[in-house]
């Protein structure tokens, strides 16, 4: 027993210290550029460079998974995500069109591939910040991956989309419900919200997240609003009915000392 005990007592510790003390959500800012101006954002080059690595090594068969900048001896597996992919693949005579929204550089796909590549048509479409598409479109397109600077120029290139997926993104954009707005208006019949944060309360609130060095070599920060859930669904809910609600991870995560986990939904576009 005091074996276990001393065995779990750093591990707790650190998840303490990284997520309530100095690093984890700090703060709650009238607004989205108020936070920001106090942060080191996910766009500086550094970062860029680190994901661009360690993304490559699990391209090139060199690592099995990676995930902010970490890599991982296994592919932590997304069951939830997978199984509606495969659902609306399922729907749609196995194959599949997805656009990524803010999928770095292919961690859901690396995540996923191995699952799906028994489908008859598989087109991966990932869209990002600019330098983000930049480096994806030099190193990491392949037959299924392509990278874009928005959904205009995605649909232009052809792309039928099945499912729009945005996976611990959302969060993180200045203007949230503006970017639905604009994305609902395309009416791709199945949207995904993955690893979003909710408030305690029925508003908005704007924090800053810090980042521990051990995800990208050194220290970062940048906005992050955990939303309304009501809000934010009552604002899906214009043109999609809710078809499935479930906690992303199981894993405690706290701001100012208040435990939360990221929670996720599954939406398909009404019926006119």
């Amino acid at each position: 027993m005091h074996y276990l005990i001393k065995e779990l007592v750093p591990p707790i510790f650190n998840t303490l210290r990284w997520f309530s003390f100095k690093y984890g959500w700090k703060g709650d800012f009238k607004s989205f550029d108020e936070a920001k101006a106090q942060c080191s954002g996910y766009d500086e080059n550094h970062i860029l460079n680190r994901i661009k690595e360690t993304t490559g090594k699990v391209r090139d068969g060199n690592a099995v998974y990676e995930r902010d900048g970490i890599l991982y001896d296994e592919v932590q597996v997304n069951h939830t995500l997978l199984s509606i992919l495969l659902l609306v693949a399922g729907r749609n005579g196995n194959k599949l069109t997805l656009i990524d929204f803010g999928g770095s550089l292919g961690t859901s796909y690396y995540q996923c591939i191995k699952y799906l590549s028994h489908l008859v048509e598989l087109s991966w479409c990932i869209i990002e910040q600019e330098n983000y598409v930049e480096a994806g479109k030099k190193s990491f397109e392949n037959d299924h991956v392509k990278f874009y600077y928005n959904i205009e120029e995605c649909i232009s290139d052809g792309k039928n989309p099945d499912i729009l997926l945005i996976s611990s993104a959302l969060q993180y954009i200045k203007e949230p419900y503006q970017l639905l707005d604009h994305l609902q208006t395309f009416n791709v019949p199945y949207l995904m919200l993955d690893l979003v944060g909710y408030n305690d309360t029925e508003d908005d609130r704007i924090t800053i997240q810090k980042v521990p060095p051990i995800f990208y070599g050194i220290e970062a920060s940048y906005p992050c609003t955990f939303f309304g859930k009501n809000k934010l669904e009552n604002q899906l809910r214009k043109n999609y009915e809710l078809e499935l609600d479930f906690i992303s991870e199981y894993q405690k995560y706290y701001i100012n000392f208040k435990p939360f986990r990221y929670r996720g939904s599954f939406w398909k576009l009404k019926k006119d």
